[in-house]
């Protein structure tokens, strides 16, 4: 298995890069993460009661999803391509355990926790999103495709625990009743204003 895993990294990995490709990797392995906060943030501030629900069952899943990427790391850390000396690298990243990939993990999440509500379109581009960041950081020599591969499984499996607990349950039911009741008094004013949803 280490074998292929090292095999499909040396055949993904830039050996020949173009600079506007480096350029499109970089900006997609560091910057399309933060559109899951922006995502979640539109959801609660503007959303109905049900994409707040999704919203929550989004954060649980990717807080439970990179839980489980730590104590898998801590566990087996298995080293990234650069540290291994293999391929070459074009993003600078702290010599650290690599499997599973945490960018690829939240991304996954959240697309998982969306797919079972009314945003499946923002949860496919969102599973989209975590293939091609996966891609493109496998692409610029900061890890594996088994990294990438690990995060769509821990993802949905944390997903298979998160969002069942948040949408099925009176805990889930409660907590979010409870974030909506400190939500409106710390936006009281925007929300008396309409800037954001009750």
């Amino acid at each position: 298995m280490e074998e292929l895993n090292q095999s499909l990294f040396l055949l993904l990995n830039a050996n020949a890069p173009s600079t506007a490709l480096i350029s499109l990797a970089t900006f997609l392995a560091e910057w399309l993460i933060y559109a899951v906060p922006l995502l979640l943030a539109g959801l609660w501030l503007w959303g109905r009661r049900e994409q707040r629900t999704a919203a929550l069952a989004g954060v649980l899943s990717i807080a439970l999803a990179l839980a489980c990427n730590q104590l898998i790391s801590t566990l087996w850390p298995h080293p990234r391509p650069f540290m291994l000396g293999l391929g070459q690298t074009f993003l600078a990243h702290a010599a650290e355990a690599s499997f599973p990939s945490d960018h690829a993990t939240v991304l996954f999440s959240l697309g998982f926790a969306l797919l079972v509500s009314a945003l499946r379109k923002t949860a496919v581009a969102l599973l989209l999103s975590g293939i091609v960041v996966g891609w493109a950081r496998v692409y610029l020599g900061v890890h594996f495709p088994f990294d990438i591969l690990g995060a769509l499984l821990v993802a949905y499996a944390a997903c298979r625990v998160a969002v069942p607990l948040q949408n099925n349950s009176v805990l889930g039911s409660r907590l979010l009743t409870a974030l909506e009741s400190l939500y409106r008094l710390l936006f009281a004013l925007p929300i008396a204003k309409g800037w954001v949803r009750e």
